[in-house]
């Protein structure tokens, strides 16, 4: 009974230096900030940048707001609010307008088409890039819509905002399923 109980103290002592040495080698692992920062090594170096970090929560409130909900709603001449008059937006379709009187006129136009719409937003980023120091949103959303012909189609829908250094959105990329053959 003795021996059983030498070999059993022997092992427990043995499996806790184990466990020691374990917890020793985790803890040269780099942690918190450290981790964040490490540089991973990727297939394409981008070209625009590849440092970016959260941006301003506020700016993708006002893209939600503005993008989505004024336009789910028909409130399209809060534009004004947060657009710049010199915006440019490469919608979906292909096309560019330039300036907030021809995307308010656009936008418009196109939402008259629809006698109702249910938007729902999967998901927004407000990102900061830490090379450039410009604030970026990014939007991924879905849109139910019923046109006046009584038509219903889903899209799911991807923008990339930029927000200039006034907090006003000039920059608009937008992407869709529908258009994408």
């Amino acid at each position: 009974m003795k021996k059983v109980l030498l070999v059993l103290t022997a092992a427990a002592m043995f499996a806790g230096c184990n466990n020691a040495q374990k917890e020793e080698a985790k803890s040269t692992e780099p942690t918190g900030d450290a981790a964040k920062k490490e540089a991973v090594k990727l297939a394409y170096m981008p070209t625009y940048s590849a440092s970016f970090e959260m941006g301003n929560p506020e700016y993708a409130a006002m893209i939600v707001q503005g993008s989505w909900k004024d336009w789910e709603t028909n409130s399209l001449d809060n534009m004004k609010n947060w657009i710049t008059d010199t915006v440019v937006a490469f919608h979906s379709d292909n096309t560019m307008i330039n300036g907030l009187d021809s995307m308010m006129a656009r936008w418009k136009r196109g939402r008259a088409g629809y006698t109702k719409l249910i938007d729902s937003v999967h998901a927004v980023i407000p990102l900061y890039t830490t090379d450039k120091k410009e604030n970026w949103v990014v939007v991924w959303a879905k849109e139910i819509s019923t046109n006046t012909k009584g038509i219903t189609d889903t899209v799911e829908i991807f923008e990339t905002w930029r927000i200039n250094k006034d907090g006003k959105a000039d920059r608009l990329f937008q992407y869709d399923r529908r258009n994408r053959k």
